[in-house]
């Protein structure tokens, strides 16, 4: 699935004057200088040719539907071009000609619809303007790209996860995200029947030696990763998949010997632990959002001064910005659990960082915080020591599970919009 947004463009009204022709080439400007993919309709006049032209551009499987009205009594058009929009919907009219409240109004007599909705309404060339546009249009991305993700289950829950339980069929409606159940018997499977057999096992691991500094005591270990790995890859391939809730500490080592931690390695697919599938979704939401993976991490310690600690095996090699501080080596945490699998413990870099837990059976919670990330520590595990802005009760009082997930910077009016699109409830400490 790609990362590159799609914008369609429909303006409303006629552009029968300089000065209208300018607002709307300024307005168009700004999209364009964001990178986006974007497909302008011409103007429509009347309801009739806006239902049949949203209904053209929908065609194109578009993250946003920008609407642009150019005059004032239109609102009646722009209604129309919002309900039949599959998409989220952004109101952006030109300045004076009555242009703004045709919108309001249809904006609304739009409200109980369930269309993701937003006006904006500034000069184009100003900071604010640009600043909404670029959350709307990330936001827009990821409610699009998660409604279509598909993730596979392999494995259970991990029994200790009790408030992490979900029902498939709430996912499904409340997100639009399938779930694809795989068995360790079609892994296994995989594994033995891989056409490329093992020329490119050994070529990934010569990759990764060449790269890392690897114990050669490992290499055994991570032989068997890359297996595991490169049959993941063909599975996310042949069956659509983004993402992997993987059952890592208890069925994987129990029927595959490993857990899949090497596949940190590569950003060919997303990869969630414990069976957690909402954590999936959330690691699947960030990355939507911003195009990168991202540090998840098991809730440790969270001590008198607010500094709260994250531990877990790895995460993305990506992340690092050094590749000779990123360690790739065998876990002791699965020695100690008697088996041996090698992870990816990358340093992540010191600053501002966003921490969210999307939580709840009907999937309609989220937790969200602001903090500092000190420091990072790659041995035994890969934790990270936040100091958290807000107070450490209030914190506290949100915790309902493990896993947090931690994005380098400021992603808090993202995700407080993506909440307002989806009907999840933003508790923010």
């Amino acid at each position: 699935m790609t990362n590159t947004t799609i914008i369609t463009a429909l303006p409303i009204g006629e552009i029968d004057t300089d000065v209208v022709r300018s607002e709307f080439e300024s307005i168009m400007g700004v999209f364009k200088n964001l990178g986006l993919d974007l497909f302008v309709a011409d103007p429509v006049s009347d309801v009739e040719s806006g239902r049949r032209s949203v209904e053209k551009l929908s065609k194109r499987n578009p993250d946003l539907l920008l609407l642009i009205p150019l005059r004032g009594l239109s609102a009646q058009i722009i209604e129309t071009a919002i309900l039949t929009s599959h998409s989220p919907c952004l109101v952006c009219p030109v300045q004076g000609r009555f242009a703004l409240p045709s919108s309001t109004l249809a904006i609304g007599a739009v409200q109980e619809s369930e269309v993701p909705l937003e006006l904006l309404f500034a000069p184009p060339d100003h900071p604010d303007f640009i600043k909404r546009l670029r959350c709307i249009t990330a936001t827009a991305r990821a409610f699009s790209r998660i409604r279509r993700s598909r993730i596979g289950v392999i494995g259970g829950l991990f029994p200790n996860l009790v408030s992490c339980r979900y029902d498939p069929n709430i996912v499904s409606s409340k997100l639009g995200t399938t779930l694809v159940p795989i068995s360790f018997k079609e892994i296994r499977n995989v594994i033995r029947s891989r056409a490329d057999g093992m020329n490119n096992v050994e070529q990934l691991q010569r990759e990764i030696t060449a790269s890392y500094k690897i114990d050669t005591t490992d290499l055994n270990a991570l032989e068997a990763g890359i297996q595991l790995h490169l049959a993941l890859k063909q599975v996310a391939v042949e069956q659509k998949i983004d993402g992997f809730a993987t059952e890592c500490w208890s069925g994987f080592p129990r029927e595959l010997g490993l857990n899949p931690c090497i596949g940190f390695i590569e950003d060919a697919y997303t990869l969630a632990c414990e069976g957690d599938v909402m954590l999936c979704i959330s690691l699947l939401l960030v990355r939507y959002l911003i195009g990168t993976g991202t540090y998840v991490g098991d809730l440790y310690d969270l001590d008198m001064d607010g500094i709260l600690t994250l531990v877990h095996c790895g995460a993305p090699a990506s992340l690092g910005s050094n590749k000779e501080e990123i360690v790739v080596s065998k876990s002791q945490l699965a020695q100690e659990r008697g088996f041996e699998t090698i992870t990816c413990r990358p340093r992540l870099e010191n600053g501002p960082v966003t921490l969210f837990r999307f939580y709840g059976w009907e999937c309609d919670k989220l937790h969200l915080a602001f903090g500092e990330l000190l420091v990072s520590e790659l041995s035994p595990n890969l934790s990270v020591k936040v100091k958290l802005n807000g107070n450490r009760w209030d914190f506290l009082e949100q915790c309902f599970g493990n896993h947090y997930i931690m994005v380098a910077g400021d992603i808090r009016s993202e995700l407080k919009l993506l909440g307002k699109w989806l009907g999840i409830t933003i508790f923010e400490t």
